[in-house]
């Protein structure tokens, strides 16, 4: 009978070892970070303006757009995450899309962090997966599409982000 090569990866496959509870433990903060995220969105009036709802946390004003007039990267992201939490959907996306998407991403982290600390299932596949230059590239340009959508807003006169 002839010898059949096998390869190296399927002679020994890899096994995770990480501990069942470090896995479900892992699963619950990215669940109660996403909650925490959302929750606190809840907790806040979203300022009509279509900006500074972060400074209901204490926060500063954007600096920024105080020196320029003009809105950072990150202007409105607190105002549509609230919206967006609050089930006012497409006012979070017309305030600022990528608020909008970081909402989802927390709501998402609930579920998924909920289904890895139910299930002890890891997380790690699809963080690995996430993490590659081509996705942080897709995340820079989703970023600077959003910004680019504020700055014309501002440029025009806010007719789009603002929520009156």
């Amino acid at each position: 009978m002839p010898k059949v090569a096998v390869s190296d990866a399927a002679a020994h496959p890899t096994v995770d070892k990480t501990p069942a509870w470090r896995t479900r433990l892992a699963g619950l903060l990215v669940a109660l970070a996403g909650a925490a995220i959302l929750g606190t969105a809840v907790w806040l009036d979203a300022n009509p303006a279509g900006l500074g709802t972060h400074t209901q946390l204490g926060w500063a004003p954007c600096g920024f757009e105080g020196r320029t007039g003009l809105p950072c990267a990150t202007c409105g992201m607190t105002t549509a995450t609230t919206l967006a939490a609050s089930g006012n959907l497409l006012a979070s996306i017309r305030v600022q899309p990528g608020g909008f998407l970081f909402a989802l991403s927390a709501a998402l982290a609930v579920f998924l962090g909920g289904w890895s600390a139910w299930t002890g299932r890891s997380l790690m596949p699809l963080a690995n997966a996430l993490v590659k230059p081509k996705s942080l590239l897709t995340l820079g340009f989703i970023v600077l599409l959003a910004w680019s959508y504020r700055i014309a807003d501002a440029l025009l006169g806010q007719p789009w982000t603002t929520l009156g």
